[in-house]
């Protein structure tokens, strides 16, 4: 049976909606590749899939390339959905398709059935694609993470190595655990589970005042970053049902890391709180720490390396800026917004030009600017107030709501400050320029 274009079109979209690629662009580019086949697309994005309906444009079959297959195609019309969730982040299968895209808007040819066939065949391909190989993965799980640890002022060489052991063990748990296992929540909560329980062990052994991040900082590399933030562009733009999907999605998954990480820290009698002041992070090695934290994020993304500098160098500007920002008393919730908005406005540019999923490849750049500390300190405060009830202390309350506005003022004005230049530089410039 021969291939036909509508199966390289639903092909496309499953690729580029699995994978990571922001829902503007997954309509964008297969629109593309539907014209070039002679095709009007209308699509309609949901959770569990996109509605499409394919209808082919008003031209006679002699002015189509392929002469004889479109004018079979004239005769069709479809509609159907194309069953898809987007729960996974895959960079380098985003790049290749995309890229693949291209080849056939330009190929003369590709309305020809051995065309067509062979493009089926080599999208199939791009689908089969593994990620990460387990020893990037595992080893990057620990580096970024104890990078995140020098980050908040970690300097103590034993703690390092314990956050090292967390998340590599961690990451190695989540990678068998893929293999058998469908269910989407059950990684982070493991991951988050084997760190809470290092974490609160450590505490009876050791006295470093930077104990806590040892169950914190493996914890910050299982925030869903990119899916908060393709939540956020989809409700901006109005996609309301699929937005608040995405952002339910990320909210399981950081519910579970949280029941992870406060079990075992229950299990061990440890808890969040802190020891002492940690030392703030020189300026020189905050930028390299931060640029190994955002490689690390490279790796879970399954960027190849060949372009894996790329967002390793935005991200390392970005976190400069903002420790200048800190360093002239302006704040977090300030120095994460001039961040973003540096990320946001550099990889616009540079997700198009390499063919990347923004999304993904902006979160990499600024994933050390995350507020998990705040989120699983306000989780264990919640815990707090429950137990205690109406005799929790007042000072308990008060770090709860503190903990609780700033992880939502950072999480906010991180999401504004990389969309905002997005969605201007391509209504602005981009956008009209294609057109």
């Amino acid at each position: 049976m021969s291939t036909t274009p509508i199966e390289i079109i639903h092909q496309v979209i499953t690729l580029l909606m699995a994978n990571g690629q922001t829902t503007h662009r997954v309509i964008q580019d297969t629109t593309r590749l539907a014209t070039a086949y002679g095709l009007q697309i209308q699509m309609v994005p949901q959770w569990e899939g996109i509605a499409c309906q394919i209808v082919p444009i008003d031209k006679e079959p002699s002015e189509q390339p392929g002469g004889k297959v479109a004018g079979m195609l004239s005769k069709q019309v479809t509609t159907e959905l194309v069953v898809v969730r987007p729960v996974g982040v895959d960079m380098n299968k985003v790049s290749r398709t995309l890229g693949y895209i291209n080849r056939i808007c330009k190929d003369a040819q590709r309305l020809s059935p051995e065309h067509l066939g062979r493009a089926l065949e080599d999208l199939q391909a791009i689908a089969h694609l593994p990620p990460a190989s387990h020893l990037r993965f595992i080893l990057m799980a620990g580096l970024g993470a104890s990078a995140l640890g020098i980050i908040f002022g970690v300097s103590d060489l034993s703690t390092l190595l314990l956050i090292f052991m967390a998340a590599t063990l961690g990451a190695g748990v989540r990678r068998l655990l893929a293999a058998r296992s469908c269910n989407l929540y059950v990684q982070p909560l493991v991951a988050a589970l084997i760190a809470g329980l290092t974490g609160g062990l450590a505490q009876h052994f050791l006295s470093d005042a930077g104990l806590q991040f040892v169950e914190i900082a493996p914890c910050m590399i299982l925030v869903p970053g990119a899916h908060i933030l393709n939540a956020s562009l989809d409700l901006v733009r109005g996609r309301l049902g699929l937005g608040l999907h995405r952002l339910t999605y990320s909210a399981m998954i950081l519910l579970a890391v949280c029941t992870g990480l406060l079990l075992g820290l229950s299990v061990t009698g440890g808890s969040l709180a802190s020891d002492g002041s940690l030392a703030s992070t020189p300026l020189w090695l905050d930028i390299l720490a931060a640029g190994v934290a955002v490689a690390a994020f490279a790796a879970f993304f399954s960027l190849p390396w060949t372009i894996a500098s790329v967002p390793v160098i935005v991200g390392m500007i970005a976190h400069g800026s903002r420790w200048w920002v800190l360093d002239l008393g302006g704040g977090v919730v300030a120095g994460a917004l001039i961040a973003c908005i540096i990320a946001g406005s550099v990889q616009t540019f540079l997700s198009r030009r390499l063919n990347l999923p923004f999304a993904a490849l902006a979160f990499a750049s600024v994933v050390s600017l995350m507020p998990g500390i705040f989120v699983f300190r306000f989780a264990d405060g919640l815990i707090n107030i429950y137990v205690q009830g109406a005799a929790t202390p007042l000072p308990v309350l008060a770090q709860s709501a503190a903990d609780g506005t700033a992880a939502l003022l950072i999480v906010l004005v991180m999401t504004l400050g990389l969309i905002i230049p997005k969605m201007l530089i391509e209504g602005l410039l981009l956008d009209a320029h294609e057109k």
